[in-house]
């Protein structure tokens, strides 16, 4: 994540953790790079749920994957100030895992 934002994350203690390494697994690229999240959403056929923010990575996109999902799903938009707030910030942290929680009692 090539943001401000991200090394105001990861490279301050706000996003200090005791035991992180500072690295990345090269390999791992050849399966995230070509990953089709698009054309994956289109596959989705169980109920969905999908938090996002406009101040978060890609809104854009988030509403394009939305509109290729085939079946039911609800949708929340909360308001941030970027992607990261949604790693520390408990009223946002708090309102999609209630978002999460009431999507899956629904099926009980």
């Amino acid at each position: 994540m090539p943001l401000r934002e991200a090394y105001e994350y990861y490279g301050t203690p706000r996003g200090a953790v005791a035991n992180y390494v500072n690295g990345f697994a090269v390999q791992s690229r050849a399966y995230t790079a070509t990953f089709d999240s698009m054309g994956a959403a289109a596959l989705i056929k169980l109920p969905a749920v999908i938090v996002h923010s406009e101040k978060a990575l890609a809104p854009d996109l988030a509403r394009r994957f939305i509109a290729n999902l085939p079946g039911a799903h609800n949708e929340l938009w909360l308001t941030s100030r970027g992607q990261i707030d949604f790693y520390d910030q408990p009223t946002l942290i708090g309102a999609a895992t209630d978002a999460i929680v009431s999507h899956l009692a629904r099926d009980l």
